[in-house]
């Protein structure tokens, strides 16, 4: 489902009963100062999200909210989404009927090793021409799974994305405690220039800054994010959008 079909389908439920600012914020995007609906993303190239990295309390309810809202400006035929987590929470997504989510389960360190090996067969079969235009790869809680992060640098995070830079049409999006990495005092290192860093604050607000040319972030911009509906309502609202629009 694109976002204009998705703008048009929300407006007409909501023309004749006054419920837009509900319907809204039903939805996972954010909102800035001046009230515009934002999504974190880099600056030059809007709706981009390559290498975002999130980072503080309630990051796993974020990036949910944010891969809905992707699931919304993609048709199903046109991304996929491979999710690398040990959070349950995640396979809520997989009753999305409008996007195509893999969510290998994952609960210690051979578990993701596995689902490795099935991201690996996935970029393959994209060299070859074949799966879905665009991929986005989530890599959120690895460094608490048993024997990972051992030395604190992240390395489970470091080998994937490995696998995936200078791969075309796919990004990134993790979640993680840059405090307890030594990515701490220079979350430029971690994210790679250019990049986009969340630091969510308390329920429904979150910093969002960028990385410059010498690694150093931009001053943070405040967005403000719903927290309700919860992340299944908001699934079954979709789900219940009709599927063939004018």
């Amino acid at each position: 489902m694109r976002a204009e079909e998705l703008i048009k389908a929300i407006s007409e439920e909501a023309k004749d009963n006054d419920r837009f600012e509900e319907l809204k914020w039903g939805m996972p995007m954010g909102e800035d100062l001046g009230g515009n609906l934002v999504l974190a993303q880099k600056k030059v190239k809007p709706l981009t999200v390559r290498n975002t990295c999130v980072t503080g309390a309630g990051k796993t309810h974020f990036i949910r909210r944010m891969l809905i809202t992707l699931s919304c400006l993609y048709d199903r035929d046109d991304a996929s989404f491979f999710v690398l987590s040990k959070n349950e929470a995640y396979g809520e997504l997989l009753r999305l009927v409008s996007a195509d989510f893999t969510v290998p389960y994952i609960r210690e360190k051979t578990d993701l090793a596995q689902a490795v090996e099935t991201l690996k067969e996935l970029l393959r079969m994209r060299e070859d021409g074949r799966g879905y235009p665009h991929l986005f790869v989530v890599l959120d809680g690895l460094d608490e799974l048993s024997d990972c992060n051992k030395n604190g640098d992240l390395e489970e995070y470091r080998d994937i994305f490995d696998l995936l830079m200078r791969k075309s049409n796919v990004d990134v999006i993790c979640g993680v405690d840059l405090g307890k990495s030594i990515f701490s005092g220079y979350p430029g290192a971690f994210l790679g220039i250019g990049n986009c860093l969340v630091t969510t604050r308390e329920s429904g607000k979150a910093d969002v800054t960028y990385v410059n040319e010498d690694s150093s972030l931009t001053l943070p911009m405040p967005i403000t994010y719903p927290n309700e509906p919860s992340v299944m309502e908001s699934i079954i609202y979709l789900n219940a959008l009709p599927a063939d629009r004018e």
